[in-house]
């Protein structure tokens, strides 16, 4: 048959619950402090019962030619109770932590539901695998929502403890039951990087190793819904440029058709249980790197369900951390759906983001059999693809016109990799046109996109902090001629130059330099796949120094860890193993760092005769590159350039990363320069826009914190507006879209 190929990319999902947010807030629970709660007694234990995994594995794969989404995990349904299952320890000063232990035999991951959640200020809650080399948190009173309900990510290992402490005095004693344990079959955690052999991949780029514009790829995030299953969605903006946390995927992501129709209740309890991973990306171009997973959080309350358009809009708590440096993508309803080239981004399997194209035009029609029975007729656009494909787990992933404007949200269809070509047939997205507006005010997309009702086709998207970004400061170019590299000593020495070596160099860092100040949100590492059997010990520092790391600013541990999985042996322990691939990780600091000029990052180690660990360094492209990594001598306990390194001189850059946000004084009133072609008066309150060369567009004023306060449109040659009156200090950010460039910076009122 003609559509024998069609697939679902839709979800079968089990009951789920209501909103909240799962942003971490750092810090190190008791358990992981030295000296304290040695002598303590266990915590209470939890095993979850045995499964078959063959019948699960067997049960997760579709039928005959459909797809579905991608599953990766067994749910059980629990009651654990926070106050009558705990085991209680109590420190000298009051503090009464709470500590339970929950095992399920061959997991690669759990991750949990808490319901009935809810802790007071001074409340700390951790979660943590049994040798504290993986650990998230702490989550406290600012994780608490109305629908009493946080899901938490997965944490990496066949066995986790869940730690509650609260200090004396609080205003009332925290609160909550785990009531669902998911078990990870698959190996959610380090799924990455798929093989290039596997037909499935092959034709579909890394997003961040193509043309695709940066933005695109920062709208779209990685979906796990349900603790099972996981979809793609799109960060969006609307008229207000407001930045509210509004997320586009589709409904089926969150009830399969066959379940068609639900409440609205339904959905609320199934949004709940949705976390979002931020930036999951292939870091290095060539090397197959798995990206960081350490930036999530989740929904809380659908605000549109389009079931019979397949359109799910919903809504995050609160707005993602400006570490996370989010995109809102803009959007096109317009009927015909822009023009070519058409970008899609999506996370097939879970994987890393992945982008398909097409030089093809769309076309607005019904989608093929046999899914056109469970939507209305004429409300998806059909693409083929001229690059990559899409694939289970792609479903809810946006597709984006020439313009970069979102037109709508992927459902599904038959493209398939046939090796590095696009091949099989149409794909199929729901179309934004047909969900604008309905019967029913409160369950359409223009109350939420177009709230100042504006009635427009199209709406440019929102960076919000495009004046004032977070950046990754590195030192190395690796997609521009610079290679990741391991240094090794030359007999008789033996080992890593920065890492475990007979010589027993423990400490080394990463230079940086900054124009003025910066603040340091964490630090991104670069692992090498590599032999290791310790799981703890590991630390990520800050200093600062003119001559060397100098003063100690800032410590937090730091110690990833793996698991395997064979036929042969089924779910096992891989020892003296650093996971299977290479791997990017995110520390995030608990509280930012400001730093000054130069500072410095470290990772200090323990030393092994037997393990190998190390952080990659590189191989510069270029000879007039200068040296930036130090090692600390163990002789002289003195920090020395690594090239001046009396066993191994080395000229090289750490693959260590800074994620910072610069800090320059603003002290002119002006700005009339080519790049900002523009200039305020402060004592008229007139912006003047110089001779724009043909230019068409709009002026946007945002306030520091991203909220829009005024825009203007204007035409080719010199304009002039008069803002509104704002009190003596205030900072606004002037952002000028022009239909042939774009320019952004302060003012000061």
């Amino acid at each position: 048959m003609k559509h024998s190929r069609l697939f679902f990319l839709l979800l079968s999902l089990l009951p789920c619950f209501s909103a909240y947010t799962q942003i971490s807030h750092g810090g190190i629970p008791y358990f992981q402090q030295s000296g304290l709660l040695r002598t303590e007694s266990e915590p209470a234990f939890f095993e979850m019962p045995a499964f078959d995994i063959d019948s699960v594995l067997r049960a997760a794969e579709p039928a005959g030619e459909l797809r579905s989404a991608f599953q990766f995990a067994y749910k059980f349904y629990t009651d654990i109770d926070l106050r009558r299952d705990a085991t209680i320890s109590l420190l000298p000063d009051g503090t009464k932590i709470r500590r339970i232990t929950i095992r399920s035999k061959g997991a690669y991951s759990i991750n949990l539901l808490l319901r009935d959640f809810e802790i007071p200020e001074g409340g700390k809650l951790f979660v943590y695998n049994t040798d504290y080399s993986y650990v998230i948190g702490s989550f406290d009173h600012r994780n608490n929502s109305p629908g009493k309900i946080l899901p938490l990510q997965p944490v990496e290992g066949e066995a986790i403890i869940v730690e509650y402490s609260e200090p004396p005095g609080l205003t009332f004693e925290g609160y909550f039951r785990i009531t669902e344990v998911n078990h990870d079959y698959r190996g959610f955690l380090r799924s990455e990087p798929k093989p290039d052999s596997n037909s499935e991949y092959r034709c579909m780029p890394d997003a961040l190793c193509s043309e695709v514009d940066e933005e695109m790829v920062r709208s779209t995030v990685l979906l796990i819904i349900n603790g099972n299953t996981s979809c793609t969605g799109t960060l969006v903006n609307n008229t207000a440029d407001d930045g509210r946390p509004y997320l586009l995927t589709a409904v089926h992501c969150l009830c399969s058709p066959s379940e068609f129709p639900q409440e609205m209740e339904y959905y609320t309890e199934k949004g709940g249980t949705i976390i979002a991973f931020f930036n999951y990306n292939r870091p290095v171009c060539g090397t197959k790197m798995k990206g960081t997973e350490e930036m999530s959080m989740a929904i809380t309350r659908p605000l549109v369900i389009l079931e019979k358009n397949d359109v799910a809009l919903l809504e995050f708590q609160e707005a993602p951390p400006d570490y996370y440096n989010p995109y809102y993508a803009g959007w096109n309803r317009t009927a015909t759906g822009g023009e070519a080239p058409y970008t899609n981004l999506h996370h097939p399997w879970s994987a890393v983001k992945k982008t398909s194209l097409s030089a093809n035009n769309v076309t607005l029609g019904t989608i093929g059999k046999p899914l056109d029975s469970y939507f209305i007729p004429d409300a998806h656009w059909s693409i083929a693809w001229t690059t990559g494909s899409t694939y289970a787990g792609s479903s809810g992933s946006p597709l984006f016109d020439k313009d970069h404007l979102l037109i709508g949200g992927l459902s599904g269809g038959s493209s398939v990799c046939n090796k590095e070509a696009p091949g099989g047939g149409t794909d199929y997205f729901f179309a934004l046109c047909r969900a604008w507006e309905t019967d029913n005010p409160v369950n359409q997309l223009k109350t939420y996109l177009d709230p100042l009702n504006k009635d427009i086709q199209t709406y440019p998207g929102l960076n919000p902090k495009l004046s004032d970004p977070v950046v990754r400061l590195g030192n190395a170019l690796y997609n521009s001629g610079d290679e990741l590299i391991t240094s090794t000593f030359d007999a008789p020495n033996s080992g890593f130059v920065f890492g475990n070596s007979n010589l027993q160099t423990l400490e080394f860092a990463e230079e940086f330099t900054v124009t003025d100040a910066a603040t340091v949100y964490g630090a991104y590492i670069f692992l090498p796949e590599m032999s290791f059997s310790y799981t703890n010990g590991i630390e990520i520092s800050v200093y600062a120094g003119n001559t060397g790391p100098e003063t100690l600013l800032y410590s937090t541990p730091f110690v990833p860890k793996y698991l395997n999985y064979s036929n042969a042996l089924g779910f096992h322990p891989a020892d003296k193993e650093l996971y299977t691939v290479p791997t990017e990780s995110f520390v995030v600091f608990d509280e930012p760092v400001n730093v000054k000029k130069k500072f410095f990052i470290s990772y200090k180690i323990k030393f092994s005769t037997t393990d190998g660990f190390c952080v990659y360094n590189t191989k510069f492209g270029s000879d007039s590159r200068p040296n930036t990594a130090w090692l600390k001598e163990e002789e002289t306990n003195n920090w020395m350039p690594a090239d001046a390194y009396s066993y191994k001189p080395v000229k090289t850059a750490l693959a260590i990363q800074a994620l910072i946000r610069n800090r320059h004084s603003v002290s002119t009133d002006a700005i009339a320069t080519k790049k900002f072609p523009f200039y305020f008066d402060r004592s008229t309150g007139v912006l003047t826009l110089w001779n724009n060369e043909n230019e068409t567009g709009w002026i946007e004023i945002y306030s520091i914190g991203g909220t829009i306060m005024e825009k203007f449109h204007f035409n080719s040659g010199p304009a002039s507006f008069a803002l509104s009156k704002k009190t003596g200090g205030t900072v606004g950010i002037v952002k000028i879209n022009g239909s042939k460039s774009s320019h952004a910076a302060k003012i000061i009122y």
